[in-house]
């Protein structure tokens, strides 16, 4: 698979980049103004390895835009056909290509990312040879810089980790540009039974898109002025912090974006929340919002599954088919811990446990009437209906003089994107349910 073999590009030539910038530190720490002969020939020969590795990389994206061009040219636009095939669900209304990144595709490796390349992006790679560095370098003078793309993809893929509705399969489209349309089917086509002789009557598949526009999420990461000058693994702290800050506001965003009340402490107007997952129903699929009874659902005995299973078959309903639910620790305890009569633990319904189930803490717990603190929500969905669109590049900018007074910096991270479910029939919630105490 290209896909793969690319990826494996990228890991050799960070590699690469890696063991160019450690000759160069080195020179540095050793405050020499030139380099010894070996270094001279070290570096030549990963120039010449980097050049190899590039041009390896420029014939991946080729053979990747052929077939992609050979699938339009068929009109193919694949649908429910497996995690496996996913990013060939949605296509850029503009170019034809698929646009969504494909089951264990790396985010840099989608072609649109791979051939984008920031102003000075092998200037800032070579210099600061990671974002731990540059992050350092910029602690000294304060101001802001865009992530050259191999870092920023890097932190788009641990964000990706790190995210429930990325876990779920959400579909994550790169957007080279901040309002991108995205081509989907809206409609299938259906079929009848006729008299012999009498007219076909025709049924096309409906095609309409949905425009992804860029909003701005920013992310603060506070830590001592020391911390950041002495701490040899900065670079992966700096970058797990970020993501992780990342992830758990995307997560939020896409459950709930656009709700005001209703969910606790949950207040996401939209904008500039892009709309998520519940808000979308309640706007145009109300039906797919079960529960939120006055005091809140309590499970029963006879059927304790019963509304977990009410929710996936909502979306099965609407023939669509759900890859996942998402819950949080407080609701998954619950269900954990249900036992039968003779307190022996109840089974999972075989529809229940078929289905991965995701934990994300920041589906709140929240008062509902006379259920103090405990009524949650259950997402259930086919999480490849949810685009995630991707704006390049990340800004960083370093905050020096706003906590000088306590000897610490500050690091706002700036990540550009949207949120949209593009069938929103292939979601259902069911709120207010209890969780555990």
């Amino acid at each position: 698979m290209a896909s793969e073999m690319k990826k494996m590009l990228w890991e050799e030539l960070d590699n690469n980049r890696a063991a160019y910038s450690r000759i160069l530190d080195r020179a540095e720490a050793e405050k020499r103004e030139h380099l010894t002969d070996e270094e001279t020939r070290e570096l030549d020969e990963l120039r010449d390895v980097a050049k190899v590795i590039e041009a390896q990389m420029r014939k991946a994206d080729k053979f990747e835009e052929e077939s992609a061009a050979a699938e339009a040219a068929m009109g193919r636009l694949h649908r429910g056909a497996g995690a496996d095939a996913r990013g060939g669900d949605f296509v850029y209304e503009a170019t034809g290509e698929r646009a969504a990144l494909r089951a264990g595709e790396s985010f840099r490796s989608h072609p649109m990312v791979s051939g984008h390349r920031e102003p000075n992006e092998d200037h800032a790679v070579s210099q600061y040879g990671n974002l731990g560095n540059m992050v350092r370098a910029l602690t000294t003078s304060g101001g802001a810089a865009v992530v050259p793309t191999i870092w920023s993809a890097q932190l788009i893929d641990l964000a990706r980790n790190k995210s429930a509705v990325m876990q779920a399969g959400a579909s994550v489209i790169p957007m080279d540009a901040g309002v991108v349309k995205i081509g989907r089917l809206a409609g299938d086509p259906t079929a009848a039974f006729r008299a012999e002789g009498s007219a076909i009557t025709p049924s096309d598949p409906t095609f309409d898109n949905v425009t992804l526009t860029a909003t701005t999420q920013s992310v603060l990461v506070i830590g001592s002025m020391e911390w950041f000058q002495d701490a040899n693994n900065a670079d992966q702290i700096v970058k797990d912090a970020i993501s992780k800050a990342m992830a758990q506001r995307l997560d939020l965003a896409a459950l709930y974006g656009g709700i005001t009340t209703g969910a606790g402490s949950i207040n996401l107007p939209t904008p500039p929340n892009p709309r998520g997952v519940l808000a979308a129903l309640n706007a145009v699929l109300p039906a797919n919002v079960l529960g939120a009874a006055a005091n809140g659902t309590t499970q029963t005995a006879a059927t304790y599954f019963g509304e977990v299973l009410d929710t996936i078959y909502k979306v099965r309903y609407g023939n669509e088919e759900p890859t996942g639910l998402i819950w949080n620790a407080k609701l998954s305890r619950q269900y954990a811990g249900a036992n039968d009569t003779t307190g022996q633990p109840l089974r999972l319904p075989a529809d229940v446990e078929a289905l991965p189930r995701l934990m994300s803490n920041q589906v709140p717990s929240y008062t509902q009437g006379t259920m103090t603190g405990r009524a949650t929500d259950l997402f259930a969905g086919d999480w490849s209906q949810l685009l995630i669109g991707q704006r390049l590049p990340i800004t960083i900018q370093v905050l020096t003089e706003k906590y000088a007074d306590t000897g610490q910096i500050g690091i706002v991270a700036h990540w550009r994107g949207d949120v949209q479910p593009a069938r929103p029939a292939a979601f259902a919630v069911y709120r207010a349910i209890q969780g555990a105490v």
